[in-house]
């Protein structure tokens, strides 16, 4: 079995992480990889559930931890933990068996991540993230403008293209150019 790796994709919300995940999903699927997604509900509240008058949701109101229903095709399993956790959802999804594991959401997890920008402003309050591995640029912001914020925090070479490793390992892709992200992601399971 190959080594299991973890990747999050983190943004502010509409910069297009549930899109970027979902067509990794389907490319992966499409080369018979295992993967796993794991999204942090960051939108306040609580999470929708099914409806209360299902069995399993019964049992969550009478007190037990956990509800788990399954058939021969889906295992549903509802769980209460105060607090809940990043890491007890990784070891849940581990019993997939899958080869990678997306988490969307979770910014100060130290994973790897793929950082999607909707402007350059959010590069002001994403730019110390750690574990940055590449930086999804919204078509609207310029190279050059990009190049130059990341210069603060990373070290570049200006010859590459534009599809170059900005330093360290960081690699600027935009956003719109489907094909070099999806190389990305296929070269970075293959390091």
């Amino acid at each position: 079995m190959e080594e299991l790796k973890i990747l999050q994709v983190v943004g502010y919300k509409n910069s297009g992480k549930t899109t970027h995940i979902t067509r990794w999903v389907e490319l992966l699927t499409k080369c018979n990889k295992q993967v796993a997604v794991i999204k942090h509900h960051g939108h306040g509240g609580p999470l929708e559930q099914p409806n209360a008058e299902t069995d399993s949701m019964r049992y969550l109101q009478a007190g037990s931890k956990s509800s788990i229903v399954f058939d021969d095709q889906l295992i549903q399993l509802h769980m209460k933990q105060h607090p809940s956790s990043l890491s007890v959802a990784i070891e849940m999804a581990k019993l997939a068996a899958p080869e990678l594991i997306l988490i969307e959401g979770v910014k100060e997890a130290h994973y790897p991540k793929v950082v999607l920008l909707r402007g350059l402003e959010d590069w002001l309050s994403l730019r110390l993230l750690e574990n940055v591995v590449a930086v999804i640029i919204d078509d609207a912001i310029e190279y050059d403008d990009i190049y130059e914020m990341l210069s603060n925090v990373y070290e570049y070479d200006h010859t590459h293209s534009e599809h170059s490793i900005i330093g360290r390992g960081v690699i600027g892709l935009k956003r719109n150019d489907s094909e070099q992200i999806d190389q990305f992601l296929i070269n970075w399971l293959n390091e």
